[in-house]
């Protein structure tokens, strides 16, 4: 079972880890994310409820990461920092929970079975919603946790210029989001030299609307899953885990 924690819900689906491909409806319920860390736990076992039996699941949650802890919370309540979320998670469920970051989550996706997919060198991909997540892979490899959102680019942050919810909640034309999404990458670029970057999240579903705006030494496209792409991945991150063990 994979299970993407966003910003504004928490989606869940069974995945076909041979093909990427959903098993089961996808369920979604509201994420509260600036309530206790019970509430959150409580709609986890609220939305997984839906899929009985014993699979096990990968957990995609905006935070970094380490050893199944979070260690930030940039978009949820500071109270999660520090808990043992896929012990505390595995606990409420019944099930063993595999914890990952979810942009890392969206990004296993797109490598394993997506946009790109066989592509060699450096890969970066970036999730634009709530904030701007980020997943680096170097040959297929990921490099854990980066969190390339939180980077100042001209005095300001990259996900407060070029996230889909700040295109929102500035009122941003397509072109002028398109402009702080040029500076956002064009930046990244200039430290990292991908080879691909894949942009992913729900904004991207409308890609004739700004992907011809944006110009970049790298090569650009739009993720192949989409906003699907951290449920996979979350669901993938249970075979590297049990390949791994």
């Amino acid at each position: 079972m994979g299970v993407d924690v966003g910003g504004s819900s928490i989606k869940c689906a069974l995945i076909d880890l041979n093909t990427g491909a959903f098993a089961s409806e996808r369920f979604s319920t509201p994420t509260p994310a600036h309530d206790s860390t019970e509430a959150l736990l409580t709609a986890l076992a609220t939305v997984a409820a839906n899929i009985p039996g014993e699979h096990a699941v990968g957990l995609a949650f905006p935070s970094v990461i380490r050893g199944g802890v979070v260690r930030t919370a940039a978009n949820l309540n500071k109270a999660w920092i520090g808990q043992p979320l896929a012990e505390l998670a595995g606990r409420r469920l019944g099930r063993p929970v595999i914890a990952i970051n979810d942009a890392d989550a969206a990004g296993h996706a797109e490598v394993r079975y997506g946009a790109a997919r066989g592509v060699p060198g450096t890969v970066l991909l970036l999730t634009l919603g709530t904030g701007i997540g980020s997943a680096l892979f170097i040959d297929g490899r990921l490099v854990p946790n980066t969190e390339l959102g939180h980077l100042q680019i001209a005095g300001r942050e990259a996900e407060k210029r070029a996230s889909g919810h700040a295109k929102i909640a500035q009122g941003l034309s397509w072109d002028a989001w398109a402009a702080e999404l040029n500076l956002v990458i064009n930046e990244m670029h200039a430290l990292l030299w991908p080879d691909l970057i894949v942009l992913c999240g729900g904004i991207t579903e409308e890609p004739g609307k700004f992907l011809d705006k944006l110009h970049c030494e790298a090569q650009l496209c739009v993720g192949a899953l989409r906003a699907e792409a951290g449920i996979v991945g979350a669901a993938f991150a249970t075979k590297i885990s049990s390949a791994q063990g």
